[in-house]
């Protein structure tokens, strides 16, 4: 592969493979200083804080600007190979670079924003260059339609955040979250709870929480994969960062229903987020909704430290607190590497359906080793971090729990655990479809027989992720260190000391890793030892061919049958008998599932506004003798109120 593009966009691709050193460096060197302190840096623009933009760096920022260095950093990296195929077809690359570091920028910004003004102009920033982003393929009528559900659903939860920002300012006089803060016990409870809620829809919307998720999977399927990598590894949880932001820090504990809240959503948007996953077919639309049950687990986490707050139950806080930053860390390693193997195979193969790909792994080993440690990591198997989150999730829900004297919550929080293992359960099918569909097997199709390995810059940013992963567990001291700051600034100073508490169960990791090498190295010997004969799958006589193999319908069509209800799934079966029904010439299967939430609610809720519009129109009906009739209407209203 020849590599083409301009001096200035591999100077782009260079500053950003430096900027992730240079903050992988600074985040590590800041972990001592910033420990046990809650202040950090703040940098004002302007005449003062309020009425002028308003920067800070703390605890609580610097992990998530950590998590941004790593991965745009990997991304960029990944782009730079994965966009020549773009280039080779004649399609300029320079819109794309330029949107990719504007949002890179607006990533920047919204975390280190300090005040309100600052927050929404970056916000809308990000909105703005990641609609570009995922229209970049804009030739595609499916990726425009998706941008545009994107670009949307964006900005209904927009309008939400600048309603809030602009009720606090009036309220205040100030833009700055320091002044909100104190102004907020001022405030009624019935204000308080509105402004919690427009925050909640403001940034669930962008997180993915259900009910708005519909944007996701569109978005990301439509998007090239390294925007898909960038935006399920960091943006969404730009959006959850600031739930502790402008929710924990700002509105403070709040009523305990607020917990509920999440504690509910998340749960709701776990389950069908993986359930709409599993029936999946399409390689990207599977990680898409993915994303959003890792989402709603890590809404599990907020809920149960809001709940734990709200009843004084530190050590169930200090869990959920710590499970959410080590859940939000390992999805964003394991789902990034994830999106650029499905980019890879999607490249080589040029296709998304799962049904073409098959024996991938024998043409692509480096990209199927990638994708084995990804789905290890995101399905909780252990040794690796994903199965420590859970595991950390699960804890925080029965600390809470044990700490309820009685009441529905005794009820409610044990069946969140249930339903938290019911999700890995159905996680763990989902991802051996995907894995063992795409890589194993025999070539479904000409398109996975000519498939070849791409090149190494396509594949070593996600073995690096992988090797990032794999060290978290191996020495988990330091990333607690590092989750120490933000829960620093979360306890308004109060150190917790996460490396003692809970790095001794952690390192039981390397255990696990010294266990799976004896047994892996036991295995290899025991193998090795006699004859070996390699031959053809017995298949009665007769040659195997790829049609006798599971296809990624048929492998979960158990949970389609089990949840058919939740999923509205449809199948529609046609046979061609030849002279008996006991004699079937062919058989023609089709199955559907049904899209509930944007059947149920969305495509009524957008006739019921046409139909709005329709009625608002009327007024207009190009008579100068109506236009007067409201001019004198207002005239004698204005009159009337203004005396």
């Amino acid at each position: 592969m020849v590599y083409k593009g301009s001096q200035f966009v591999r100077w782009l691709m260079s500053l950003s493979l430096i900027l992730a050193g240079i903050g992988l460096v600074w985040g590590i060197s800041l972990i001592p200083m910033l420990s046990g302190q809650n202040a950090g840096f703040r940098f004002v623009m302007g005449e003062g804080a309020g009425q002028s933009l308003s920067w800070k760096v703390d605890g609580l920022t610097l992990f998530f600007l950590f998590i941004l260095f790593i991965g745009q950093g990997l991304a960029s990296l990944y782009a730079f190979g994965y966009l020549q195929e773009y280039a080779a077809k004649g399609k300029s690359l320079g819109f794309f670079y330029v949107a990719w570091f504007l949002f890179l920028g607006s990533m920047y910004g919204v975390l280190l924003a300090d005040d309100g003004f600052a927050f929404l102009l970056t916000w809308e920033m990000m909105s703005l260059f990641s609609f570009f982003l995922v229209l970049y393929e804009h030739e595609d009528r499916q990726n425009r339609n998706a941008a545009y559900i994107y670009l949307v659903m964006t900005h209904v939860g927009t309008v939400f955040l600048t309603a809030v920002t602009l009720f606090l300012y009036a309220k205040t006089g100030s833009f700055s979250f320091e002044v909100w803060a104190n102004a907020i016990p001022s405030l009624t409870s019935i204000q308080l709870n509105l402004i919690f809620l427009a925050f909640f829809i403001g940034l669930g919307t962008k997180a993915g929480f259900l009910p708005f998720h519909i944007w996701l999977p569109y978005a990301h399927s439509a998007a090239p994969s390294p925007v898909s990598a960038l935006m399920s590894g960091v943006m969404v949880k730009i959006a959850l960062y600031l739930f502790f932001r402008l929710v924990w820090l700002i509105l403070g504990p709040g009523a305990s229903w607020w917990g509920w809240l999440f504690l509910i959503v998340g749960g709701l948007s776990a389950v069908v987020g993986i359930l709409l996953a599993s029936v999946q077919s399409d390689l990207k639309k599977v990680l898409a909704f993915s994303t959003i049950e890792n989402v709603g687990i890590l809404g599990i986490a907020l809920g149960s430290a809001f709940l734990a707050r709200s009843w004084h139950n530190q050590a169930a806080m200090d869990l959920a607190l710590a499970a959410f930053f080590w859940h939000t860390l390992q999805h964003m390693l394991f789902k990034s590497s994830l999106f650029m193997e499905a980019g890879n195979i999607i490249q080589a193969t040029h296709t998304r359906n799962l049904e073409r790909f098959g024996g991938l792994l024998k043409v692509m080993p480096k990209t199927g080793l990638g994708a084995l440690i990804g789905i290890v990591g995101i399905t909780a198997l252990p040794p690796l971090g994903g199965f420590w989150g859970e595991l950390m999730v699960f804890q925080s829900l029965w600390s809470n729990t044990l700490g309820l004297s009685d009441g529905w919550g005794k009820v409610f929080m044990p069946l969140t655990i249930g339903l938290l293992a019911l999700v890995g359960g159905l996680s763990l099918a989902t991802f051996v479809k995907w894995f063992g569909i795409s890589f194993l097997g025999q070539a479904r199709s000409q398109d996975a027989e000519r498939a070849r390995e791409v090149h190494a810059v396509q594949y070593v940013p996600s073995l690096i992720l992988s090797g990032i992963a794999v060290l978290t567990v191996l020495s988990p001291a330091t990333i607690l260190d590092l989750i120490n700051l933000p829960l620093t600034v979360l306890r308004l100073g109060e150190t917790i000391g996460l490396s003692s508490s809970l790095g001794k169960p952690l390192s039981i990791s390397s255990a696990y890793f010294l266990i799976l090498i004896l047994l892996l190295g036991g295995v290899m010997l025991f193998t090795q030892r006699g004859a070996k004969r390699v031959t053809a799958t017995w298949n009665c006589g007769s040659p195997l061919t790829p049609s006798m193999q599971y296809t990624a319908t048929g492998l979960t069509k158990p949970i389609r049958i089990l949840f058919s209800k939740a999923l509205g799934s449809k199948r529609y079966v046609v046979r061609d008998f030849a002279e008996s029904r006991y004699s079937l010439r062919s058989l023609n299967y089709e199955g559907r599932i049904k899209e509930v939430f944007e059947d149920i609610f969305y495509r009524p809720l957008i006739r019921g506004l046409l139909w709005l519009a329709a009625q608002i129109r009327k007024l207009q009906e190009g008579s100068i003798h109506l236009y007067l009739s409201y001019l004198l209407i207002t005239v004698v209203i204005v009159l009337f109120f203004g005396r």
